[in-house]
């Protein structure tokens, strides 16, 4: 009789953990990271809020298990209970939680239970600490428990090393990328999107992807629209997103005179066909990581008009793939947007150059070749290849010691 050989899976076990209860560009990464991680060598699951939970997963792979949990304060002990049993039965070698809040819990249990690798993704410089918060004490405290930080942005990777002093040698900076295969810069494409949509061939579209939330700025964008209108009368703005601030911007749209000049459309799953029917991107936010309705706007061929914070000029060129102002300016805001909707030609070029850019630094494939191969550098694999060239002008994939001397 022929001996039966029960098959022994090889690929390394990643359990991928937020607690985040709003959708966003983090969100958005978790899935293109998941989506397109190799399967012949990891195999993912993922631990979610039950809020995200649907959303999670309907846009996550079918061979994806995603898992509800609630564990999102120090009350949650039979959340901490669960994955700590999740872990420890399914032998995960590797727990790689998105944002501080995220791995303040997953990344102790993690430890705790003997996971080999325990990885955290920053995905902006957290501006918004403020008081106590701000002295990152707390971080400090976590970073013992985390074998590796990924930095989105050379900025993020800063902020690691000066304000959260972690040691440059935990550090690496991969930057976001996106599913260029969905964008496009087809006439043919942009004129059916527009018309689907209900603009006309002569309106201006002005068009920002974000959740609303006052760091984005959508108030700075909305005062700024009250004096361009003055200028271009068939201006239009498309606002995609949702949030508790919707409220909020809709009483400015008021305040300012816009709101028949304004569209909330809510979350839309297509967001390429909206950035299709657009002129200009903008993103006037007050700090960000590396934002992915940036490199989503590139690849459409858009120029965007964004502010100087974060990740944002390691994307953006100024004054060759958009412009940079900025935050909290609304007239230099309206001055840069009406420059680009004055000269059709300058608006142009940057979108040309801006998709350009986008096609050689930021497809998805590159990010997550890049992590793969750190998973693999801390699985003590040997990732075969060169390291892969990064974006003229940035800083290297670590933070150097050198550097973080002079800095300090």
């Amino acid at each position: 009789m022929r001996e039966d050989k029960t098959s022994v899976d090889t690929r390394h076990s990643i359990l991928y953990f937020t607690n985040s209860t709003v959708w966003g560009g983090v969100e958005e990464h978790i899935c293109g990271l998941i989506s397109h991680l190799s399967r012949d060598l990891f195999c993912a699951r993922l631990v979610c809020s039950y809020e995200n939970y649907d959303r999670f997963r309907d846009t996550c792979p079918e061979d994806i298990d995603v898992r509800p949990l609630s564990l999102n304060s120090p009350r949650h002990i039979a959340g901490a209970a669960k994955l700590a049993r999740l872990l420890s039965r399914e032998k995960s070698e590797i727990v790689h939680s998105h944002m501080f809040w995220s791995s303040l819990f997953a990344s102790p249990i993690a430890w705790s239970c003997r996971v080999p690798i325990v990885v955290e993704t920053l995905h902006g410089s957290e501006a918004w600490r403020k008081g106590w918060k701000a002295k990152c004490n707390i971080d400090r405290y976590t970073t013992h428990f985390v074998s590796k930080y990924i930095a989105v942005s050379a900025s993020d990777a800063q902020f690691l090393a000066l304000r959260k002093k972690v040691s440059a040698d935990k550090i690496a900076t991969i930057h976001n990328g996106i599913d260029l295969g969905r964008f496009s810069t087809s006439r043919g494409r942009r004129l059916r999107a527009r018309r689907s949509l209900g603009f006309n061939d002569d309106d201006l579209v002005l068009i920002m992807v974000a959740r609303f939330h006052p760091g984005k700025g959508h108030s700075v964008l909305i005062s700024a629209m009250g004096e361009l209108l003055n200028m271009h009368p068939n201006l239009r703005l498309i606002c995609l997103g949702e949030g508790e601030g919707e409220s909020d911007v809709r009483r400015a749209c008021d305040e300012f005179g816009v709101t028949a000049r304004v569209r909330l459309a809510g979350f839309q799953p297509n967001v390429s066909e909206w950035l299709a029917a657009a002129d200009i991107n903008v993103l006037p936010s007050f700090y960000e990581g590396f934002p992915l309705t940036v490199l989503e706007a590139m690849a459409s061929g858009l120029p965007s008009v964004a502010t100087n914070v974060g990740g944002i000029p390691e994307a953006i060129e100024d004054g060759i793939s958009g412009i940079l102002v900025p935050p909290g300016d609304p007239a230099k805001l309206a001055n840069a947007l009406s420059f680009l909707l004055r000269n059709t030609h300058v608006r142009e070029a940057m979108g040309k150059a801006a998709h350009l850019r986008a096609n050689r630094w930021f497809g998805i494939e590159k990010q997550v070749r890049e992590t793969e191969k750190m998973y693999l550098q801390l699985c003590g694999k040997r990732a075969g290849g060169r390291a892969t060239e990064g974006p003229p002008m940035m800083i290297a994939d670590q933070v150097s010691s050198s550097t973080m001397h002079e800095m300090g």
